[in-house]
């Protein structure tokens, strides 16, 4: 099992044409994102607090659902 954190992940979905590569653009861009989390809460929580206009947190779910799938392989 991979020892990455969210941020780690989310990287590298930068540059697709989706969903959860605009949310990982926005989140590249966002120098306060907690860059170590790898816990759903306090990423929630940050999003939370700091929303990016247009952008729902069931994206978030959604990638972190595959997040826990990609430190699985």
């Amino acid at each position: 099992m991979k020892n990455y954190s969210y941020y780690h992940y989310i990287k590298t979905r930068r540059g697709e044409d989706s969903d959860i590569g605009r949310l990982a653009a926005l989140i590249f861009d966002d120098s306060m994102f907690p860059r170590d989390a790898d816990d759903y809460s306090e990423v929630s929580d940050y999003l939370e607090r700091n929303p990016y206009g247009g952008m729902p947190l069931s994206v978030y779910d959604e990638s972190f659902e595959d997040y826990r799938n990609w430190l699985q392989h």
